[in-house]
């Protein structure tokens, strides 16, 4: 009866280290596991991440490039209205000369 209570005592404690090791490996395998789902999750939302931000750049790029032609195509007209302006008045200018000149001549010629 002692022997068979030892022996079972032995076949207890057998199971009881076979259980532990058994957990140990799932334990194992588990973090594992989840190590590799967190790297994998990272990468996703890394690259979801630069994904949006490459978008919004492209976007902004985009954006500042219209406003710059519109910007520039204003500039253009500004421009085209100066010298339209300082043509005028060039020749105000040729006009005025010559008019004060030909008044000179003829204040000479009296």
């Amino acid at each position: 009866m002692v022997e068979e209570t030892i022996q079972s005592i032995r076949e207890t404690e057998a199971r009881a280290e076979e259980i532990v090791r058994e957990a140990e490996e799932k334990s194992r395998m588990i973090l594992e596991e989840a190590g590799q789902t967190a790297e994998k999750t990272a990468a996703e939302i890394i690259s979801r991440a630069k994904t949006g931000a490459l978008a919004a750049a492209e976007q902004a790029k985009d954006t500042g490039d219209r406003e710059a032609a519109a910007e520039m195509a204003e500039a253009e007209k500004e421009m085209q209205a100066l010298k339209a302006a300082a043509c005028e008045k060039e020749e105000e200018a040729v006009s005025l000369v010559i008019s004060l000149l030909t008044e000179g001549r003829q204040r000479r010629e009296k």
